[in-house]
């Protein structure tokens, strides 16, 4: 009887490992990789003339540490997101499509820069993108 409780949590573990392993948080890099191409990105963000004019107000490290959480949190990692909600973050500041799409084009960049596989950067984008309905306003 210990042999197959030993055998049966030995297949338990054994079943439970590729999950872990194959996790987006994983396949992104972990908790540093996500705060070095989410630091970029802020970067990214800041500079880029599309899309500057909209964080004049916004503390960069803030920011930061807020969508490091959110994508850990997102990507199944240990992070939890304490921000407020999309739509109410982004209230009234009339963001466009264009302005929108010019963040993902800067997270694409962040992302490849990183070294970030292809189909994780998919993986991510696809849980990111239904939040554009709580984000874009024209």
């Amino acid at each position: 009887m210990r042999t197959i409780k030993t055998l049966a949590l030995g297949l338990m573990v054994a079943l439970t490992q590729p999950a872990i392993a194959d996790s987006l948080f994983e396949e992104l890099g972990g908790l540093d990789s996500i705060t070095r191409f989410t630091n970029r990105l802020v970067d990214l963000t800041f500079e880029d003339p599309r899309t500057a004019h909209q964080f004049k107000q916004t503390k960069k490290d803030r920011l930061a540490k807020l969508l490091v959480d959110q994508i850990c949190e997102l990507s199944g990692g240990p992070c939890k997101y304490k921000g407020v909600n999309m739509r109410k973050s982004h209230v009234k500041l009339d963001i466009t499509e264009a302005e929108f799409n010019a963040l993902v084009e800067q997270l694409q960049q962040a992302m490849d820069e990183e070294g970030v596989p292809f189909h994780s950067q998919n993986k991510l984008l696809a849980i990111l993108a239904p939040m554009k309905r709580d984000i874009v306003e024209r």
